[in-house]
């Protein structure tokens, strides 16, 4: 296998990618930590992306990642108040049950 070949990096093992990056030259080396890095980048947007389109009144608009960052650590702080005020309306809810069944 020959580095020219590579069509994708995630269609090799391993093992075969270590021997081709042993064997490349310096301008082979760096071509292919690009197309790693890019691939790494990739992957962290999709991530944001993901993330920003789980989020209400942000999903699909184009903000910052400090920005869906920021509204997601927000959108978990009220789920978690609204999943704490939910099992408080439940407890009231088995009290009153348990007084009328007395």
């Amino acid at each position: 296998m020959d580095y020219d070949d590579i069509v994708n990096v995630d269609d090799i093992s391993d093992t075969e990618r270590d021997e081709l990056y042993e064997g490349a030259s310096a301008g082979r080396k760096r071509n292919y930590h690009n197309i790693l890095e890019r691939k790494r980048r990739n992957h962290i947007k999709d991530g944001y992306l993901k993330l920003r389109d789980s989020i209400p009144d942000v999903e699909r608009k184009k903000v910052s990642r400090i920005q869906i960052l920021k509204r997601a650590v927000e959108h978990m702080r009220h789920l978690k108040a609204e999943i704490k005020r939910r099992e408080m309306y439940c407890q009231e809810l088995k009290l009153r049950l348990k007084s009328l069944e007395c």
